[in-house]
């Protein structure tokens, strides 16, 4: 049972609409000068929604306008509000089964050919839904990352220096089209036996390499707290 199945939904007061335009905008990395000129607004109209003091039904439409919602009224119609028993809840079942950690930028090809060497596996995901383009070229790192990793060993020298130039072209072309790489490394866990803390032993890390829209690369990662076979 989830801990929102009960939530309350009703229209947010000035002060939540205020907390959500904010947390929507610096999800997104953007400043407030951003956010205006996106909304076609002023700087000092988006400080005063952010500061609770609420805005015209045109300027909520231009928020919404702003950060692509499909709905332009969303901002005024009615939102799932949890309580904080509700928000406490989630977080502690959240915890439970996941923990954060760091979210990486891979620096170059060599980088990512190395992370991919030295994994046993892998979750490789755009964490939107990407243009054909962006999605072609995503396909193309996750195919070359996993045929490299079943079989880097066998690479020479200058085998090894075409895969980091074509490594790196492909983050570059992801670059060019909007696309930020993060990653993260997860352990994975043999049970040998009952006794998960005694029979449990470590047998190499799970590369995570995620997709996200640029500007909206997230500080950290949130991996799942076990992962065994």
């Amino acid at each position: 049972m989830s801990s929102f199945d009960n939530v309350e939904t009703r229209v947010l007061n000035k002060d939540e609409l205020g907390q959500v335009i904010r947390y929507l905008r610096e999800l997104r990395q953007w400043s407030q000068e951003t956010l205006a000129a996106l909304a076609r607004a002023t700087p000092r109209t988006i400080q005063r929604v952010e500061a609770g003091a609420g805005a015209s039904l045109n300027t909520l439409r231009s928020l919404a306008s702003a950060f692509e919602f499909q709905d332009i009224d969303a901002f005024t119609k009615p939102m799932a509000i949890p309580t904080d028993e509700q928000l406490r809840s989630a977080r502690e079942q959240f915890h439970q089964k996941y923990f954060m950690t760091k979210a990486l930028k891979p620096e170059s090809g060599r980088a990512l050919a190395k992370l991919a060497a030295e994994s046993i596996g892998d979750y490789i995901e755009p964490a939107f839904e990407p243009s054909k383009d962006q999605a072609l070229a995503f396909a193309e790192l996750t195919d070359y990352l996993r045929e490299y990793r079943d079989c880097a060993e066998f690479y020479s020298s200058t085998g090894l220096l075409e895969v980091f130039e074509e490594l790196q072209a492909i983050i570059e072309r992801l670059n060019e089209q909007g696309v930020t790489l993060r990653y993260a490394t997860c352990p994975v866990i043999q049970n040998t036996s009952s006794d998960s803390e005694v029979g449990a032993s470590p047998i190499g890390d799970v590369l995570y390499l995620i997709g996200f829209k640029a500007g909206e690369a997230p500080e950290e990662l949130g991996l799942r707290r076990k992962m065994g076979i």
